[in-house]
C-alpha cells in the first residue's frame, strides 16, 4: 500500500512541477462539494488523483475536498486533500502538501496515511499498528517541556480567543498554513502541539484535511483531542467539521485545555 500511495503522490508532484512559470492557480473554477471555492490548482491536483485511481481500476471509493464522495461500493475509501496549504502555494511559500489516507468510514479506522511535501518531496507515511516514517527513517514525538516548547496554531481573522491563552502557556508559537505538514512536524519531534480553534464552522477542519497526518501523529506517539478533551474522531463526510488539539505528548493535554 505504501508504494501505491507514493505513486499517487508522485503523480501529483510531477504535474505541479510541470506547471509553466506564471501559472495562476488561484483562479476560482468552481465550487467544491463542501461549498468552498475550488481554485485551479486544487482541481488540477485532484484530477490527477482521480484519474490515477480510476485508470488503475483500484477498488476504492474516493472522498476528496472538491469532488466529494465518489462511491463505487468498495469497503475502502481513499481520503484526499490534493493540495493542503493552497494559500501557501498561491503566495509562493514552499510549504504545501498532498494528503492521502485509506480507511473505511471514520478517522479512527484509517489504516494507511501518506503526506508529501510537494516542494521538497519529503514524505511521511504511517501504517496503523506498525509505526510512522519520514522517508525511510522511523519517527517519534518528543516529551513536552514547557520551558522549551514550540506550538503551532491556526491564526487568522476567525481565531478563537483561547488561542492566545495557549500561547501564554508555551515558549513559542508559530502558524505555518498547512495542517497536514504541521502535524507531521509534531510527529517527528520538531514541535509539541497544534492548536486549531476557529470561530467559523465553515473553516474548521474536515476529515480530508487531517486523515493522513492524524495517523502519522498517532503512530509516532501523539494524539488528537476535541475541545472537550476527548479523543478526536470524525466521519468520512465533508459535513463533519471540528476544532482540535494535536499533541506529541498526550500527557500535556491537561495543561493546554
Amino acid at each position: 500500500m505504501r508504494q501505491l500511495l507514493e505513486r499517487i503522490a508522485e503523480a501529483v508532484q510531477k504535474r505541479i512541477a510541470e506547471l509553466p512559470t506564471g501559472f495562476d492557480g488561484s483562479e476560482q473554477v468552481s465550487v467544491g462539494a463542501s461549498g468552498s471555492p475550488t481554485s485551479r490548482i486544487d482541481k488540477l491536483a485532484e484530477d490527477v488523483v482521480i484519474d490515477f485511481v480510476r485508470t488503475s481500476e483500484l477498488d476504492m471509493n474516493i472522498l476528496s475536498e472538491e469532488a466529494g464522495m465518489q462511491d463505487i461500493g468498495s469497503e475502502r475509501t481513499l481520503v484526499v486533500d490534493p493540495v493542503d496549504g493552497t494559500a501557501n502555494f498561491h503566495s509562493e511559500i514552499p510549504f504545501y502538501a498532498v494528503s492521502l489516507a485509506l480507511g473505511s468510514s471514520r478517522l479512527g479506522d484509517v489504516t494507511h496515511g501518506l503526506v508529501r511535501n510537494l516542494v521538497s518531496g519529503e514524505t511521511y507515511y504511517a501504517e496503523k499498528g506498525k509505526g510512522a516514517w519520514l522517508d525511510d527513517v522511523s519517527i517519534s514525538t518528543r516529551e513536552f517541556e514547557p520551558g522549551s516548547s514550540l506550538f503551532l496554531a491556526y491564526v487568522g481573522n476567525r481565531t478563537d480567543a483561547s488561542t492566545w491563552k495557549v500561547a501564554e502557556k508555551v515558549r513559542r508559537i508559530r502558524s505555518l498554513g498547512c495542517a497536514s505538514l504541521e502535524m507531521c512536524h509534531i510527529g517527528r519531534g520538531m514541535a509539541d502541539g497544534f492548536y486549531f480553534n476557529c470561530l467559523d464552522l465553515k473553516k474548521r477542519m474536515r476529515i480530508v484535511d487531517i486523515a493522513a497526518s492524524a495517523l502519522v501523529l498517532r503512530e509516532a506517539g501523539g494524539e488528537l483531542f476535541n475541545m472537550d478533551g476527548k479523543v478526536l474522531d470524525m466521519a468520512f463526510s465533508l459535513d463533519d467539521r471540528s476544532n482540535f488539539l494535536a499533541l506529541g505528548d498526550p500527557g500535556a493535554k491537561e495543561m493546554i485545555l
